[in-house]
């Protein structure tokens, strides 16, 4: 006499049979509610616009800055605003034009090496990173971890500090994921991690920053960004 089955294998049978009956239905096409029209980006200011309030939503810093001497005033507010005494970027042709190493030691900030194990990094103030791309949309930065730029600088430093290139923007994450579709990884950065307590009281940066700023570089580094792999 078989023994009955259990209701273990009668759940996995069940499975099975919906598996197999999944793989050989013709595919559907998706129904129009599911459609939309990828988004048509509007004018170059109005995207910078667009950047600089959905940052400003997330509860980030954003700013448009013209020039190095602009930029050299903006990073020294940075310095001060947010007690930076270290910091760590890649070696990425977009801050040859600005000299940022040489920026950054005029106000006192330690460089610190985006390589080895991540400590040095996660006892590091700030994180400088160049977005591979911007979706002003969402206020968020695309960065390509595969192009040469570690991951860990935009995770583990207190501040991150992206810059955007306005040359970068794309109309919407269709675009994004066009872009990166060939990375073995990448990251999409939108302001610092949120959560909430029971009490519902909303704490900012508990994983990653605390501080999230987004500078839309105008300038000096528009002929070497192209340069870069």
């Amino acid at each position: 006499m078989s023994k009955a089955p259990s209701s273990r294998e009668v759940i996995l049978a069940d499975v099975r049979a919906a598996l197999v009956a999944h793989a050989s239905s013709p595919l559907q096409p998706l129904p129009a509610s599911a459609r939309f029209e990828p988004r048509k980006a509007a004018a170059l200011g109005e995207e910078m616009e667009m950047m600089l309030r959905e940052v400003k939503r997330l509860s980030g810093h954003g700013l448009l800055v013209r020039g190095r001497e602009a930029f050299a005033a903006a990073l020294d507010r940075l310095v001060g605003a947010e007690g930076i005494r270290s910091a760590a970027f890649s070696d990425h042709p977009f801050y040859h034009p600005y000299g940022i190493a040489g920026l950054l030691k005029g106000f006192g900030v330690r460089i610190v090496s985006p390589d080895g194990d991540g400590r040095g990094l996660a006892e590091c103030d700030l994180g400088i990173t160049v977005a591979d791309a911007a979706i002003p949309e969402t206020g968020s930065v695309l960065l390509r971890t595969t192009q040469g730029q570690s991951n860990l600088l935009s995770l583990l430093p207190r501040v991150h500090l992206a810059l955007v290139i306005p040359e970068t923007f794309l109309a919407d994450l269709h675009q994004t994921f066009t872009l990166a579709k060939g990375d073995r990884h990448f990251v999409l950065v939108s302001g610092s991690s949120r959560t909430a307590d029971i009490e519902k009281i909303l704490t900012l940066g508990v994983h990653g920053p605390k501080s999230f700023h987004v500078w839309i570089c105008e300038g000096e580094e528009k002929t070497v960004h192209g340069d870069r792999p």
